[in-house]
């Protein structure tokens, strides 16, 4: 059934696998009593779309930047594993093909336009992996065998392939009663097809026709037109007043022809403008990426700092934290209680030199960084010295007790501190002094 020239129809489901009463229903798997309301656009007709194309990159790039890192737990805190081979897959070469930038965004381009991403991996004995390869989402099904156990068939123009779970990993975006993802697009395309139309009725206006209908008239002394004449007319019309080329022309006709434009509602009337600020306020809504990253809006933030904070929070934290616990299960499971994986948002949060530094020293003088962990932050080389790897405190910040005194770690004696008469001369440098 078709509503407003869009195709509505129900996917069929059967209820159950098997007869028993431990089994799955079906519709858990093939996405059973599902509304599907989208025409069906292709990548490259949704990459055509300028507002779809650049939230989407703006996304992928985003994502893609960030450095990644992967953790190891160790006595109630974390270090880095630069010793797991996943650290070095998405630090130095996934596969033999792509760079770590490369291959993250291609994930989240498949997650972003399809809703989902088949990440091939390749294991060594150890089950560690060993390189990772994406897999074009279209060509990929997932099955369930009659035990319950899911495989993938990958289909190629040299052959189908069947993979287990254990050599798949499937990320998806958004999963609504199915195991295959959705994308944030899929169930709004027609607002991505509704903006591609606009864009392409503005070049056709633009590029190939008359800005106003013209009504062509044949003298009545005519009386053998046909068809034929007509189309061969409007053919010369179209070629000699036609475009952009010939839009300053003057319409000259001969043989007892008139032209008279006929006049109807014009863009003005019709809104384009309005349309076409609609639709792309619909897709940046669907993304979530704001709109003065469109260039459509102008920007309410102080500075950068705030931007890139309200960029990461509302737009690519969802996407981080899905990456992280999917990229996690990547680490051999006998490992994964005290490893995993983890994106490092701090390279959109770094703020300007001068704001950077005042933050080092007060996490210096307050003992949250070392000197070597500020060196690190700032790509600088380590100083080989112990007080560089040391955490200090101000002398006023030492820790009291309860009565508001100093504890007996700090005064091991437990002595009165000694009064000072200020009209005497107290020269504490001599300790002779004291006695």
């Amino acid at each position: 059934m078709k509503l407003f020239g869009f195709e509505i129809r129900k996917t069929p489901s059967n209820t159950t696998v098997k007869n028993d009463t431990d089994s799955i229903p079906l519709s858990h798997y093939d996405g059973g009593d599902i509304f599907y309301f989208s025409p069906y656009m292709t990548v490259g007709e949704m990459l055509a779309n300028t507002t779809l194309a650049s939230c989407v990159y703006i996304i992928s790039d985003a994502v893609a930047s960030l450095s990644f890192n992967v953790y190891r737990n160790v006595n109630g805190s974390r270090e880095r594993a630069l010793d797991l081979p996943l650290y070095r897959l998405l630090t130095r070469r996934p596969n033999p093909d792509d760079t770590p930038f490369i291959f993250k965004k291609k994930v989240l381009l498949h997650l972003l336009l399809k809703g989902n991403a088949f990440i091939f991996v390749e294991r060594d004995r150890n089950y560690n992996p060993t390189a990772l390869y994406t897999l074009d989402p279209s060509s990929v099904d997932i099955k369930k065998t009659p035990e319950g156990e899911i495989y993938y068939i990958y289909h190629t123009s040299t052959g189908t392939y069947k993979y287990n779970r254990d050599t798949i990993l499937h990320i998806p975006a958004i999963r609504y009663n199915r195991l295959k993802g959705f994308s944030p697009i899929e169930y709004a395309t027609h607002s991505a097809k509704t903006g591609l139309e606009l864009d392409e009725y503005t070049a056709t206006y633009f590029d190939g026709g008359i800005h106003s209908k013209m009504i062509l008239t044949v003298p009545k002394e005519v009386t053998n037109w046909t068809k034929e004449n007509s189309d061969e007319l409007a053919e010369r019309f179209l070629k000699s007043y036609g475009g952009k080329e010939n839009a300053n022309k003057p319409v000259i006709l001969n043989k007892g022809l008139t032209a008279q434009p006929l006049q109807l509602g014009g863009n003005t009337d019709s809104q384009l403008v309005e349309l076409r600020a609609f639709s792309e306020k619909e897709i940046a809504k669907i993304y979530r990426v704001p709109l003065f990253m469109l260039g459509k809006d102008s920007a309410k933030f102080t500075n950068m700092e705030q931007f890139n904070t309200f960029f990461l929070q509302h737009t690519l934290t969802p996407w981080l934290v899905l990456l992280n616990q999917y990229f996690s299960q990547l680490i051999p499971s006998w490992m994964q209680d005290d490893c995993y994986a983890e994106f490092d948002p701090n390279t959109i949060l770094r703020a300007d030199a001068n704001t950077r530094f005042n933050n080092y020293i007060k996490g210096l003088t307050n003992g949250i960084y070392t000197l070597n962990q500020i060196y690190a932050m700032e790509n600088l080389p380590r100083v080989d010295e112990p007080f560089a790897e040391k955490h200090y405190m101000q002398v006023n910040m030492a820790p009291i007790d309860g009565n508001g005194t100093s504890s007996d770690s700090d005064n091991p004696d437990n002595q009165e501190p000694k009064e000072v008469n200020p009209n005497e001369n107290n020269d504490f440098s001599n300790p002779k002094q004291e006695e």
